[in-house]
């Protein structure tokens, strides 16, 4: 366990992510043999997990990922076997652990089944047993539909999807019923209506109680900027001025501005690969880019390192004389984010390079 704390909560953030997850790796082993509770165990072999795929990424190798994280399922059912644990964390534990199968089908209803038998026998009234239905619900309904086009879904395929929709529309509601201040129900609910698709005006409601509830809800914000994707039930204009919107709001704070910059990201992924990148050329798109980061540090001072993505975006832009202005202003710089340091070096040398001659035309 204090293995496991060290690696939490006390490695030196200059060590690289591959020996970090060598460290959260042995404590997860050390602890699956020990006498600690089943919860300590699976919450260290789940870190020890995303610590190795956040190294190693698709190169993870896959007997570690056994070794530190077999056996997740049984300790997820041995931590909710016991009835006094409070509510909340058992949803966190029911929430992780089913978020560890999301990419296996098959193991991820399994593992829903058994979660959702354990939940109604040991907490029937709670808000957190139906909120976990109506996501366990939601999610089973996707996997049956598929990520394919409309047109590729079979039509048992769309029967049991709306059938398993309406299964979390009831559990969701009635969770809401039990606890309308668990900010976790309206944005399912966010989710939910993205499948059902009954109407803008839903969206709006539920969207709108998730900021009642938390005005810093980037999430929220996210799920609504998804909505209004061209794909889904808006367009590139509804886009953009949501996000303007969350730059102007005086209610909304947190990264809430930032909801700006996510629609320039999803409108470009939109584009032709081949000219991606002239769109942070277009008219119309820096002043929307500048806009969303002055005002998400000026709600958020402490936030330095966003500084580093406010000035590869002004690159990006072509936005020399601003980008002059940034650099001074980075603190300790990490080259790594901008590629490296000979690309960050020649980041700097255009910046100063085009504002020298932007300023030569202008005298001339």
């Amino acid at each position: 366990m204090i293995s496991y704390l060290h690696a939490r909560c006390s490695l030196d953030s200059q060590i690289s992510s591959k020996e970090v997850a060598d460290e959260y790796c042995k404590a997860a082993i050390a602890l699956k043999e020990s006498s600690y509770p089943a919860v300590r165990k699976f919450y260290a072999s789940r870190r020890a997990v995303q610590q190795v795929y956040s190294a190693y990424g698709t190169n993870a190798d896959q007997g570690t990922i056994h070794e530190v994280g077999g056996g997740l399922m049984d300790l997820v059912m041995e931590t909710i076997n016991d009835k006094t644990m409070p509510p909340a964390e058992v949803y966190d534990v029911c929430d992780e652990g089913l978020a560890a199968y999301k990419g296996n089908k098959d193991l991820y209803e399994r593992l829903y089944r058994d979660i959702e038998k354990k939940l109604f026998e040991n907490w029937p009234n709670e808000s957190v047993t139906w909120l976990l239905k109506g996501e366990g619900y939601v999610e089973l309904a996707w996997k049956t539909r598929g990520t394919g086009y409309a047109n590729t879904v079979t039509e048992e395929g769309w029967k049991l999807y709306r059938e398993r929709l309406a299964v979390a529309e009831e559990a969701l509601n009635r969770a809401w019923d039990l606890n309308p201040k668990d900010i976790n129900i309206p944005l399912e609910f966010l989710t939910l209506e993205l499948g059902q698709g009954q109407g803008r005006d839903r969206m709006e409601l539920w969207f709108q109680r998730a900021m009642a509830i938390d005005p810093k809800c980037y999430d929220a914000c996210y799920k609504k900027l998804f909505y209004l994707e061209p794909k889904w039930y808006g367009s590139a204009e509804e886009m953009l001025a949501f996000g303007r919107e969350c730059v102007e709001s005086k209610d909304w704070a947190g990264h809430v501005p930032l909801i700006l910059l996510d629609a320039h990201l999803a409108l470009r992924r939109y584009l032709d690969k081949s000219v991606q990148d002239d769109y942070w050329k277009q008219p119309g798109v820096w002043p929307d880019i500048k806009a969303a980061f002055d005002r998400f540090l000026e709600l958020n001072p402490e936030a330095i390192g966003w500084r580093h993505n406010y000035t590869l975006y002004a690159y990006h832009c072509e936005q020399w004389d601003a980008l002059n202005e940034l650099i001074p202003k980075l603190g300790p710089i990490n080259y790594e984010f901008f590629g490296g340091k000979d690309e960050f070096d020649k980041m700097v040398r255009l910046a100063k390079e085009y504002s020298s001659k932007s300023k030569t035309a202008e005298q001339k």
